[in-house]
């Protein structure tokens, strides 16, 4: 059998986490409702232009205390230069398709309070079930459930397959 792993020089910076990823906005007030209200993540305010947010779990007590996460570094702007497309979105896992579908419910009654421009229907495609949405600033979201659960684990015990 042939490998498809790629053969790599040792790594120049050993990373132990992916930490942050930046994110746009033009109004840090409405883009926190959509955070906290919409889609239930974790919000602080550090600078009066910026705002870090992570899902809920990583305080001390609660289940995900001392687990790596992904924080979104939001930084407020005037104006959004570069739109974004679907296929460059951000995502949320849900744990069941029924709250998939309750999340589209509510942001389909909801969509005039978040500013959203876009609500797509959820539907079933590569092993997972859910929707995505256009926020005010552009930005796409998927709200997903994963019918095969094994999906990215697979995907990193086979490797590179081109």
């Amino acid at each position: 059998m042939v490998s498809t792993q790629l053969e790599r020089p040792a790594p120049a910076i050993r990373t132990t986490s992916l930490e942050r990823g930046t994110f746009l906005t033009t109004d840090l007030a409405a883009a926190r409702r959509l955070f906290e209200e919409g889609l239930d993540l974790e919000c602080v305010r550090y600078a009066p232009d910026a705002l870090y947010v992570r899902e809920r779990g990583h305080r001390p007590g609660e289940p995900l205390a001392g687990a790596p996460y992904l924080v979104l570094d939001v930084r407020e702007v005037p104006s959004i230069a570069n739109p974004q497309a679907m296929l460059n979105h951000w995502g949320v896992f849900v744990a069941s398709q029924s709250d998939v579908d309750r999340a589209y419910a509510i942001l389909v009654e909801n969509k005039e309070r978040y500013g959203l421009r876009k609500v797509q229907k959820p539907r079933a495609a590569h092993g997972a079930y859910s929707f995505y949405f256009e926020d005010a600033d552009s930005n796409w979201w998927e709200v997903e459930h994963r019918i095969l659960k094994r999906q990215y684990e697979t995907l990193r015990k086979i490797g590179d397959v081109v």
